[in-house]
C-alpha cells in the first residue's frame, strides 16, 4: 500500500513566518504621551486658530494625531533596551595576570604499517 501524505496549504514564497520578528508592543508610558500629545495639541490649537470649517479640522486632527505619534516613536527610541554587549576583547587588561603557556607537543610520528 501506498503511504498517503497528508495534503499541506502551498506557501506563499513572500510570507514566510520563520523570518517574521514580532513587533515591540507600546508601553504604557508611551501610550499616556502619545494620547496626552494629541489632545493637549488639538485642544491648543483649536482655541488658538478659531477653526470652524471641515477641511481645517482635519488638518488639525491629521497634525495632532502625526504629532503624537512621533512623539511615542521618539519615546521608544529614547527608551529601547541597550544593544548586547559586543565580543569580549581579544587582549587582555593592562596588569591582567596571564596563564603560562602551553609546551610544544612533539611531532607524532606515523605508525608502523603490519
Amino acid at each position: 500500500m501506498h503511504a498517503r501524505s497528508t495534503p499541506t496549504a502551498p506557501q506563499h514564497p513572500t510570507l514566510r513566518t520563520d523570518s517574521v520578528m514580532p513587533h515591540p508592543h507600546p508601553t504604557p508610558l508611551q501610550i499616556v504621551y502619545g494620547s496626552g500629545t494629541v489632545l493637549i495639541t488639538t485642544l491648543l490649537l483649536l482655541l488658538t486658530t478659531g477653526a470652524e470649517s471641515v477641511p481645517a479640522l482635519a488638518g488639525i486632527a491629521a497634525l495632532a494625531l502625526g504629532l503624537g505619534v512621533t512623539v511615542t516613536l521618539v519615546l521608544r527610541a529614547r527608551t529601547a533596551p541597550p544593544e548586547p554587549p559586543g565580543p569580549a576583547p581579544a587582549t587582555p587588561p593592562a596588569g591582567a595576570r596571564s596563564l603560562p603557556e602551553p609546551a610544544p607537543r612533539l611531532a607524532e610520528r606515523p605508525h608502523a604499517r603490519v
